[in-house]
């Protein structure tokens, strides 16, 4: 009985995170190229404007100037080798897909950045990239003064 109770809890509070979009606990590093299982970083374009993303952070001929190197809210600037590419409006990488996103930044424009539905706004100058870990999904969009917002969340499914 109380390994069903333990189990019942941890599934209640597992579906109240996700439904708030909550991060407690922290998702496995990225992988550079592919996932590793089924939890892959994903980028989400609704800006109408060019992203870059990488899927190489690390290794490659260009650099990434990444402002949270392990992926988390704290800043730790790395100056990293990565490959650059670029996507209109749409989903590169994700859970399942066997593309693992490590890393986006608008070359152009500046952007504002959070965790979680509740996290706090950051400003990201143009050109900054933000390291983004197996299992999330960075969903960035259009909002207040025609500004991109991204926000940083745990995918699911």
């Amino acid at each position: 009985m109380r390994k069903h109770l333990g189990r019942t809890a941890a599934t209640i509070v597992t579906a109240l995170l996700v439904a708030t979009g909550i991060t407690l606990v922290e998702a496995p590093a990225a992988q550079a190229g592919n996932c590793t299982g089924r939890l892959c970083g994903a980028v989400k374009n609704r800006t109408g404007r060019t992203e870059h993303f990488t899927t190489s952070l690390g290794s490659g001929p260009h650099f990434c100037d990444v402002w949270n190197r392990d992926g988390g809210t704290g800043s730790n600037f790395w100056h990293a080798p990565c490959v650059q590419r670029t996507m209109g409006n749409g989903v590169v990488g994700g859970n399942g897909t066997g593309v693992d996103v490590d890393a986006f930044a608008f070359a152009n424009s500046g952007y504002h950045q959070r965790y979680g539905r509740l996290g706090t706004w950051h400003w990201r100058t143009a050109g900054v990239w933000t390291k983004i870990r197996d299992g999330e999904i960075a969903d960035c969009g259009i909002g207040d003064a025609n500004e991109i917002w991204c926000t940083t969340l745990v995918q699911v499914g």
